[in-house]
């Protein structure tokens, strides 16, 4: 985790890059959580903050806007950053549309919805309340 040490209008910052994937970031400041998203259309070093209220907020992790499709067979939910399963939402059989919160997954001390990228019918589950998981690995598959 790489820290930086700057100082704002005469006053000391501590900031560490928690986490990034190119689009997302985690970044704490003098011990809070920011998340900053970048704005693809500014220029690529030019990030926006977003602030939460609590530390401890629940986070929505959306995907950039796609046209609604349906899934096909290996198509599935996959984990978008390292965390712990804490809520599943769907079972096993349940229909999902694109953008239904399908779990939810604690990263850092920070709650997020995980929804789905595709329209269609849980076909498994391939984790269970208490996993840890890894970055891009496959926690619901989703067919038609």
């Amino acid at each position: 985790m790489k820290k930086y040490k700057m100082k704002i209008n005469g006053e000391d910052y501590e900031a560490k890059i928690v986490s990034y994937d190119g689009i997302n970031a985690i970044v704490n400041v003098n011990g809070t959580d920011f998340n900053i998203e970048i704005d693809n259309n500014q220029a690529p070093a030019t990030p926006k903050l977003v602030r939460t209220e609590k530390k401890h907020s629940n986070n929505t992790v959306h995907v950039t806007p796609k046209p609604q499709k349906t899934a096909s067979s290996g198509s599935g939910v996959m984990a978008p950053l390292p965390g712990t399963v804490l809520e599943i939402k769907v079972k096993v059989g349940d229909e999902i549309n694109d953008g239904d919160v399908v779990l939810i997954l604690e990263a850092m001390k920070m709650e997020s919805e995980i929804v789905s990228e595709v329209s269609g019918v849980v076909k498994a589950i391939n984790v269970n309340t208490g996993d840890s998981v890894q970055e891009n690995q496959v926690l619901i598959e989703v067919g038609e």
